[in-house]
């Protein structure tokens, strides 16, 4: 694990002091070392949250390093740990009526911002849930996911949705889209710019950026035992430092909310253009 003294944002060392989690279990961690996967003495290590006074950003220390996220977003989501496999998860997910759908709640949200037929494209996809209600909300739309967890493409395939398994990189397409998503995926890396760099590649001038992630507000909302203060994220959000953020990136913003899920979650959205 490493400790982070300054903001991987900004690199200010100016912070305070916004939650501690070193008393709370870490399920991720638990069920890792429990299978050998990781050796990890993490009750013995002071884990907080950090609220840089520069720029805004609240960043978690210590974090995971790159070799011992790569062993956790490999095993995080297996039948043992999650209580279901994958096809267990994407027909409970798939089956919520449309009035209680988190994912159908995002199309209907979109619905108000994106033209009748485009191609989108989703950013660590997962099983492809939220593909599955987009491409049957918009039927005339062309979709497509990436996801670097291995097995889920093929999976997805089964269910008639296209994934490419990886990393999102320079090199991956040779295409923009209209609409791309990332779905609870920024808080994974340790700062986002890069990532929001990356993107602009695979944006047209007409292009959307979709862009929702847990909110700040959860630190008040939710207990500090909850899995959303465990060690898979690195950074929560404030709706206003995303979109300075975004700004700083060279995007321009469409519309922007901080909001209460259908899970009972406090989430931030941005919708997202280029300059």
């Amino acid at each position: 694990m490493i400790n982070k003294k300054y903001c991987p944002n900004c690199e200010s060392g100016k912070r305070k002091l916004i939650l501690d989690v070193s008393g709370e279990k870490d399920t991720y961690l638990d069920y890792l070392n429990s299978k050998g996967y990781l050796d990890i003495d993490y009750k013995n290590i002071v884990r907080q949250y950090w609220q840089c006074e520069g720029c805004g950003l609240v960043y978690r220390s210590p974090v995971l390093d790159k070799n011992e996220k790569e062993i956790l977003y490999e095993y995080f989501r297996d039948v043992e740990f999650r209580g279901e496999n994958r096809q267990e998860y994407f027909n409970r997910i798939t089956s919520y009526p449309r009035q209680e759908s988190e994912n159908y709640e995002k199309c209907r949200f979109l619905e108000k911002y994106i033209p009748e037929t485009g191609t989108l494209l989703d950013v660590g996809c997962g099983a492809g849930v939220f593909i599955y209600a987009f491409k049957n909300y918009f039927q005339k739309w062309e979709v497509l996911g990436i996801e670097p967890t291995e097995g889920f493409a093929e999976f997805a395939e089964k269910e008639g949705i296209k994934v490419d398994y990886g990393y999102l990189t320079e090199n991956t397409y040779d295409k923009t889209f209209n609409l791309i998503s990332l779905i609870h995926v920024l808080e994974h890396v340790d700062s986002p710019k890069p990532m929001l760099s990356l993107l602009k590649k695979y944006l047209g001038s007409k292009s959307l950026l979709y862009i929702e992630s847990p909110s700040v507000k959860d630190i008040d909302y939710l207990p500090s035992s909850h899995d959303r203060f465990m060690s898979q994220h690195d950074v929560i959000f404030s709706e206003s430092f995303l979109q300075n953020c975004l700004r700083e990136s060279g995007y321009e913003i469409a519309a922007s909310e901080d909001f209460i899920s259908a899970r009972k979650r406090n989430n931030v959205r941005i919708l997202a253009k280029l300059l």
